[in-house]
């Protein structure tokens, strides 16, 4: 049976002036995280900047985050890239690693079709024993992946085991749970917070979404609270998680401004970006703030 339901929020990576990693920032926010309540942690994802890091420092950094975290939650590994080579050879690089399962999104920039797409799922799913969760963003990768190429996929692969739907309309992710009925333990994801409520109404069961990385006590509430049947609390986190959306307006990539939230509400410093990412002005650290004061729960 497949035990990746929960909440798992998609690390953010904190970087220092001179570019390389802070894992002592990386430690802080898994210990606060973990401490939380989430039921794992996935890492390279969007939110975590996996397309500026090189493999060479994916590899180091997993190592790092393995050690460090010694079985205490579940780890989830983005693998994502346009080099087909480069993500069979950190998949290769994982195996045997103890990670619940690898988040995979198909190639971007070039847009491909659907026939292309399903080739490149088929190939990267028979070419390892990893459980492989499909990542679909079609607002970043031009591809939108319809319920029936997932279907297929997951019939012809049985190491498929779940989707994150990082998408806009909510009728897509409520579809995506018709899936279910070929592979009873297939999870879909959420990603956007103003879709939670509806989502777990659905049959959802899983978030990955991003401000889970600076207020993961919501998130946590929200799936305890309906796991719970106690409904008043459901709606309370729910209108948090739809606040908490807000800091999303403040940044261009949005992973920026919850960067900035996980350092004002968690690490309490502040990390370095990366260019063309730059850190917010003082304007917008001061809506970040008003915010953040909004979300704290009596």
């Amino acid at each position: 049976m497949n035990n990746l339901k929960g909440v798992f929020p998609p690390v953010i990576t904190v970087f220092k002036k001179d570019g390389s990693i802070d894992l002592q920032a990386t430690k802080k926010h898994m210990d606060y995280l973990i401490n939380s309540g989430v039921n794992g942690l996935a890492y390279f994802g969007t939110t975590g900047e996996f397309f500026s890091l090189s493999l060479k420092e994916k590899k180091e950094y997993v190592d790092e985050i393995l050690k460090y975290n010694n079985k205490r939650t579940k780890i989830l590994v983005g693998v994502g890239s346009t080099n087909k080579d480069e993500v069979m050879e950190f998949i290769e690089y994982l195996k045997g690693k103890d990670i619940a399962a690898i988040l995979l999104i198909n190639p971007y920039f070039s847009i491909y079709d659907e026939t292309e797409v399903e080739a490149y799922y088929n190939y990267v799913a028979q070419n390892t024993n990893l459980k492989i969760i499909i990542y679909n963003f079609p607002q970043l990768t031009g591809f939108n992946f319809p319920v029936s190429l997932v279907e297929k996929l997951v019939k012809n692969n049985t190491n498929i085991v779940g989707i994150k739907d990082t998408v806009t309309d909510q009728t897509h992710l409520i579809d995506m749970l018709n899936i279910k009925e070929l592979k009873e333990d297939f999870i879909v994801y959420c990603a956007f917070e103003s879709q939670s409520l509806g989502a777990l109404a659905s049959g959802a069961e899983g978030f990955i979404n991003a401000t889970a990385n600076f207020i993961p006590e919501v998130t946590v509430g929200l799936w305890k609270a309906y796991k719970e049947k106690n409904f008043e609390q459901c709606c309370m986190y729910y209108r948090k998680m739809c606040q908490a959306m807000e800091i999303y307006k403040l940044s261009t990539p949005l992973l920026l401004a919850c960067k900035k939230a996980v350092y004002e509400n968690i690490l309490g410093y502040d990390g370095y970006e990366k260019l063309p990412a730059l850190p917010l002005d003082n304007k917008k650290i001061e809506k970040l703030k008003s915010i953040l004061k909004t979300l704290k729960i009596d």
